[in-house]
């Protein structure tokens, strides 16, 4: 794949180094320091999948598809000369300017293992004044961030801080899997109804998982989910990035294939070393009365356990009460997901207003 064009920083709309210096943050940008965003990734305590590269090049192309402007800012941090952190940044102009991680809300950054609680502190401090250097820069009124799973219990240090700060916090929800039991322990946690069709589907499909780079059963993917959707949803550079995914290790796709040698069906999973999300799927609607999803959903946790996956993340879990509601289409789709999952996690959207 083309990488972005070099020198990347003279492309930028602001002196970086500039804002950094104003936030007393010592950083790199991952472009400039590819090595040390990956050894740093490798010594979390904890790897999502949103921090991987194969997440954010996917997420960039996807958005830049849909006719954005966007830049990737993503930065290694440094703490006494030392890599000690990775950001995923993003500043997207459509309209107004907005400060995000993969063109969507901002992530908080994700340290190695082993720094002292002051020196997280200080460094999320700093960050939070970077973020606040572009927002007055850019006349960013409100930036929004996640605080997601990590992991550990209770609330984040960067969502603690932000609230010191004056932001306001609202709840949604995910679902996961723990993937440390065993699988048979795992499949004894679904749905009751749920367990008899992941058996069945093993009858009815034969079962494949895409684990390398194959044209052909990726084409194929590809134009059953067009099919299924009726157009075209987004770029070929988007699903090409998928593709390099699969090929990296980064991700894989569980396919299903009938009598025929047709394939009906498919999941198309994004792991870390410690999580996997539940990312793209297709499957012929003339066949929705088959149990073709819970024998996706079963291989693709087979493989995870056999990568070492700890956590299965498979989806947000909306409720009608929500703000804003949820749609019927919404509320069923979560509902299937749910009878695999054996959690439910808080999921908190954080919104900063500039004049704080």
């Amino acid at each position: 794949m083309a990488e972005i064009e070099q020198p990347w920083a003279k492309r930028l709309p602001f002196d970086l180094d500039e804002a950094l210096a104003a936030a007393n943050l010592k950083a790199r940008p991952y472009l400039e320091d590819r090595d040390s965003w990956h050894n740093s990734a490798d010594r979390a305590e904890y790897l999502p999948v949103a921090y991987s590269r194969a997440m954010t090049d996917y997420q960039l192309a996807y958005w830049r598809g849909s006719g954005q402007q966007l830049f990737d800012l993503s930065l290694v941090l440094y703490q006494d000369k030392h890599p000690c952190g990775i950001w995923p940044l993003s500043l997207c102009f459509v309209g107004n300017a907005r400060i995000g991680s993969n063109g969507d809300a901002l992530l908080p950054p994700l340290f190695v293992a082993g720094l002292t609680a002051n020196v997280r502190k200080k460094l999320l401090q700093s960050c939070l004044d970077f973020v606040a250097t572009l927002a007055r820069k850019f006349d960013i009124g409100q930036w929004q961030s996640l605080a997601a799973f990590e992991n550990r219990p209770g609330v984040s240090e960067w969502q603690h801080l932000a609230l010191c700060r004056g932001a306001t916090a609202t709840c949604g929800y995910e679902l996961f899997i723990d993937l440390h039991p065993s699988v048979a322990e795992i499949k004894s946690g679904f749905r009751k109804s749920y367990r008899p069709l992941v058996s069945l589907g093993a009858k009815l499909w034969q079962i494949a998982v895409l684990d390398g780079r194959d044209d052909r059963v990726w084409d194929e993917f590809k134009n059953l989910h067009r099919e299924v959707a009726g157009k075209v949803t987004r770029s070929d550079d988007s699903w090409r990035w998928q593709h390099e995914a699969v090929a990296s290790g980064d991700a894989f796709l569980v396919y299903l294939r009938d009598g025929a040698q047709r394939m009906v069906g498919g999941g198309f999973f994004q792991v870390s070393r410690d999580e996997g999300v539940y990312a793209v799927a297709a499957y012929d609607r003339a066949l929705f009365d088959k149990p073709l999803g819970h024998a996706v959903q079963y291989r693709a946790i087979e493989e995870m356990k056999s990568r070492g996956v700890r956590w299965y993340k498979i989806g947000a879990r909306p409720y009608p009460g929500d703000q804003p509601p949820p749609s019927e289409k919404e509320l069923r789709i979560a509902e299937f997901k749910q009878g695999f999952a054996s959690h439910i996690f808080p999921c908190y959207r954080l919104t900063a207003s500039l004049c704080h």
